[in-house]
């Protein structure tokens, strides 16, 4: 029981750092290859599909840019219809909401007929908005700050997802280190029980300490096999951050060799990828405002048509029912022609009303998210604070776990020495063995927090450079 509650230690301490961070290879190289730091984000940023969907995100915002932009451009419609039917007409009144009643044109005529013939119609219409009065810079604004916010979040996206990759990291490395010094807790029962069954052999001991020894060496085998488990768990979190196929990792040692130094103090950047996506949404949020402003002005428009049309139905056809055609080719080509160009105006008035209305619905939602910036500055400033002062801690932690790992050892050689001389115990010795181990580990642990607090402490500034710049010039220990 005493052997788990310390590997259970070791695991919890890992996983605790990873809830104060989310505050803030390919599988063909050969598994001896060392796996850096560096590579492992190289990789994780090229292959992770959050990432890459940030990125699908961003490029479409950009088309969507160049399409507003497409809509100065005038419209222009080329239209071409051949049909066949009758042209009865009759006077009278008629309103049609949805569209003309009839397609057929041709003076009253004194009864009905089915004569048929066929007609055609060519044209070419130009519509230009040749001025909005501004409605329709603001909304390309739009989409260019709609697309500046996309590329803040893709920034956001791969430092958080950093972050997440060098947590990973640093929690696989203590974890290879976890197992390691299992094993050799093994190594040392597997000398305990060496001497004590020496000792039993020779009628020093009762045999009682060599059953007493065999279980906890069998203990200790169990806590190795579980920390090798905790290993490949944190290997697998490591690969599915990285976008690569499980396997098991040799990292640099750099983490439990060396040590970081303080560095500067932590001081939140006004270009934190947080407070970058902070201030992308107000000023996208003030464009919109000035969208909405600009919804009730008027669209000052130019237009042109050229227009050719052909029938059938010759032009004395109302005084002569035989005057037409049933032929397609007489009736498809182009008899009569027309342009028309002009310059008109359209305004909505009631639209007018409706954009005082939106404008103020627009400065309510961007003064939320300049409240939203201003608490995620405080929230930014305090965990900067935080870090330092965890930082401060973990080194102080350091020294003593250094302190405690060297006594834990000496214990271990002085109990040993008493057991094989006849003055200890085999309870004595086992404690001292277990002493030796936890040792190990909380300096382990130690170790791991001093730069998961350097981690904290670069997350709260925003540039992750500060990290990669202490494992290039670290110090060993």
């Amino acid at each position: 029981m005493y052997g788990f509650a310390l590997l259970s230690r070791g695991a919890a301490a890992i996983s605790g750092f990873g809830a104060v961070l989310a505050v803030a290879l390919s599988p063909a190289e050969a598994l001896a290859q060392t796996l850096t730091l560096r590579e492992s984000l190289d990789t994780a940023l090229h292959n992770y599909g959050d990432i890459r969907a940030t990125q699908s995100r961003r490029d479409a915002a950009e088309h969507d840019v160049s399409y507003t932009r497409k809509t100065y451009l005038p419209d222009v419609v080329l239209s071409a219809q051949q049909t066949f039917g009758t042209v009865n007409a009759l006077h009278g009144t008629l309103y049609s909401p949805g569209g003309p009643s009839n397609a057929s044109t041709s003076l009253p005529l004194p009864e009905q007929n089915w004569n048929a013939a066929f007609g055609a119609l060519y044209s070419v219409l130009v519509h230009w908005n040749v001025s909005t009065f501004g409605r329709l810079d603001r909304q390309i604004e739009l989409s260019e700050r709609t697309h500046e916010l996309k590329q803040r979040e893709l920034e956001l996206a791969r430092f958080q997802h950093g972050v997440r990759v060098t947590h990973a990291y640093l929690n696989l490395s203590t974890a290879q280190r976890i197992t390691h010094i299992q094993k050799q807790s093994v190594a040392r029962f597997e000398v305990v029980l060496e001497s004590v069954q020496s000792h039993a052999e020779n009628g020093l001991v009762p045999g009682v300490d060599v059953s007493f020894a065999r279980a906890e060496l069998a203990n200790a085998r169990s806590l190795q096999l579980k920390a090798y488990d905790a290993e490949l768990l944190a290997s697998k979190e490591l690969a599915v951050l990285m976008g690569v196929p499980f396997r098991e990792f040799q990292l640099e040692p750099t983490f439990h060799q060396s040590t970081p130094e303080p560095g500067a103090p932590a001081h939140v950047a006004p270009g934190h990828p947080v407070l970058g996506v902070h201030e992308g949404q107000v000023l996208r949020g003030e464009q919109e405002k000035k969208v909405a402003a600009a919804e009730g002005l008027p669209t000052l428009f130019a237009f042109g048509m050229l227009q050719g049309r052909g029938s059938g139905f010759r032009s004395s056809y109302a005084q002569d029912p035989g005057a037409f055609s049933s032929g397609y080719l007489g009736g498809v080509g182009i008899d009569r022609g027309n342009t028309l160009v002009g310059l008109g105006l359209s305004w909505n008035l009631a639209s007018v009303l409706r954009s005082f209305s939106s404008e103020a619905a627009r400065d309510a939602r961007t003064r939320a998210l300049r409240q939203e910036q201003e608490l995620a500055t405080q929230e930014l400033v305090a965990q900067a604070r935080f870090a330092e002062h965890k930082f401060t801690l973990a080194r102080e932690v350091s020294h003593h776990a250094v302190l405690q790992r060297d006594a834990a050892e000496e214990g271990f050689r002085q109990s040993k020495a008493r057991y094989d001389s006849g003055l200890g115990t085999i309870v004595e010795l086992t404690q001292a063995t277990f002493s030796a181990t936890r040792g190990e580990v909380d300096l382990e642990l130690a170790q791991n927090g001093i730069w998961q607090a350097l981690l904290l402490k670069s997350a709260a500034t925003g540039d992750l450079n500060e990290f990669l710049q202490q494992v290039r010039g670290v110090k060993k220990q």
